[in-house]
C-alpha cells in the first residue's frame, strides 16, 4: 500500500533518547542527594544548587559551600556539563538532520499499519517480493511489505510503502504488520527455513483471531515444499519451476504463451482472468449461466466454475446453474470484470 508520507517503521530513532535521559536524571538526583547530605540543604535549595550548577547560568551559591561541599560540587561540573553539553549537540544534530521528522513518520506509519485491515503482508522484498509488490500495487491491492535489511526498508519506506523492518520469523513483527487482520501472507525471503518458520509463525498466531488467513510461500525444492505445506502454507510455489515451465511453453507452445502473456500483463487488450465468489443472496444464484447475462451485459467468459464442494468444472455448459458458495473463473477486460464484482459485493 503506498503510504503518502513516506517514512517507513524502524525499531527506533537513532539519537539515545532513554540512556541520556537516564544519565541526566542520574547526575541531577546525584547532585541533589550529596548537597542534601553534605551541606545539609533542603530538597529545594539542592535542586536548585544543582541545576545552576549543571546549567552553568552563574548564579549565586544558596550559601557558602563547606570545602568538602566545593569538591563534590567540582566533580558534578566536570561530570555533569560534560553530559549536558554532548546531549544538546546530539539533539541539535538530531534535529538538523531530519531524524525528528523521521520519528514522526514512523510513528504515525505505525498508527496507519495498526487500522489497517484486510491488506496482504509481504515477508522479504528481494526480486520476488519486488514482482509481488509491483503487482499489488497495480491492483490498488492494500499491503505491508516486511524487510529485515535496514537499507532496504529504509529506501522502501522513502518510496512511500508501508514498511515494518524486523525479522518476519518472530511473532512481535507479524504481529506488528497486522497478521491478526491481513487477508493473505506472502512468504518470499531468500532462504527456505526462514520461509517454513514465517509460515509456522503467521500460522500459529492467526490460528484463533484470523483462521482463515491464506498463506503462500517460496520453496526452491519439493523437500522444503512439502515441509512448508506442512507448517500451514496453502500454497507452496518454486520460482524455478514456475520459470521452467514459462520456458518450455514459450519453446513448444509460443502462441499460447504469447496469449497467457497478454493475460497476465494485460497492457494491449487489458484481458484478465478474475475468480468471483458467489455469496448467499447474490442475484446470479440459481440461475443458469444462459440466464445470467454474463457475455451480453459485460463481455466476459466464464472458463471455469469451482464448486463449493472442492470440484472444478471447466468450460461449464449454458444450462450449467450458478450456486451460492460457488466461485467464478471469468475471463474479461478488467473494467468489466470489476463492474460485476461490484454488482456481486465482492
Amino acid at each position: 500500500m503506498r503510504f503518502p508520507s513516506g517514512n517507513g517503521r524502524a525499531p527506533g530513532p537513532r539519537f539515545p533518547f532513554l540512556r541520556l535521559g537516564f544519565l541526566l536524571a542520574f547526575t541531577v538526583l546525584t547532585g541533589v542527594i550529596g548537597l542534601m547530605i553534605i551541606e545539609r540543604f533542603t530538597f529545594l535549595d539542592a535542586i536548585y544548587m544543582t541545576v545552576i550548577t549543571l546549567s552553568t547560568v552563574g548564579f549565586g551559591e544558596v550559601r557558602d559551600l563547606s570545602p568538602l561541599g566545593r569538591i563534590f560540587v567540582i566533580f558534578l561540573i566536570l561530570g555533569g556539563l560534560g553530559l549536558v553539553t554532548y546531549t544538546v549537540t546530539a539533539l541539535a544534530s538530531f534535529i538538523a538532520e531530519g531524524q525528528f521528522r523521521k520519528l514522526l513518520g514512523r510513528r504515525q506509519m505505525k498508527k496507519e499499519i495498526q487500522n489497517i485491515r484486510d491488506h496482504y503482508i509481504i515477508c522479504g522484498h528481494g526480486r520476488m517480493g519486488g514482482i509481488v509488490t509491483r503487482g499489488l500495487l497495480a491492483e490498488r491491492r492494500n499491503f505491508v511489505i516486511v524487510e529485515q535489511d535496514p537499507e532496504q526498508a529504509e529506501r522502501l519506506s522513502g518510496e512511500g510503502y508501508l514498511v515494518v523492518e524486523g525479522d518476519a520469523t518472530e511473532d512481535e513483527i507479524l504481529l506488528e504488520a497486522g497478521v491478526v487482520r491481513a487477508r493473505a501472507l506472502v512468504a518470499v525471503v531468500s532462504s527456505d527455513v526462514d520461509n517454513l518458520y514465517i509460515t509456522l509463525t503467521a500460522r500459529e498466531l492467526a490460528r484463533a483471531e484470523n483462521p482463515g488467513l491464506y498463506i503462500m510461500s517460496r520453496a526452491d525444492d519439493d523437500k522444503a515444499a512439502g515441509k512448508i505445506r506442512h507448517a500451514g502454507a496453502d500454497r507452496v510455489l518454486s520460482p524455478y519451476q514456475i520459470g521452467g515451465s514459462h520456458l518450455v511453453n514459450a519453446l513448444l507452445r509460443p502462441k499460447v504463451h504469447d496469449f497467457l502473456e497478454v493475460l497476465n500483463q494485460g497492457e494491449d487488450l487489458r484481458l484478465q482472468v478474475e475468480e468471483l465468489p458467489v455469496a448467499d443472496g447474490c442475484e446470479l444464484a440459481g440461475r443458469a449461466l444462459r440466464d445470467s447475462n454474463l457475455r451480453q451485459d459485460y463481455d466476459l467468459i466464464v472458463i471455469g466454475v469451482l464448486r463449493k464442494n472442492g470440484r472444478m468444472t471447466f468450460n461449464p455448459g449454458p444450462d450449467d446453474v450458478i450456486a451460492a458458495g460457488d466461485t467464478l473463473i471469468v475471463l474479461g477486460p478488467s473494467g468489466q470484470l470489476q463492474s460485476l464484482a461490484a454488482r456481486m459485493g465482492v
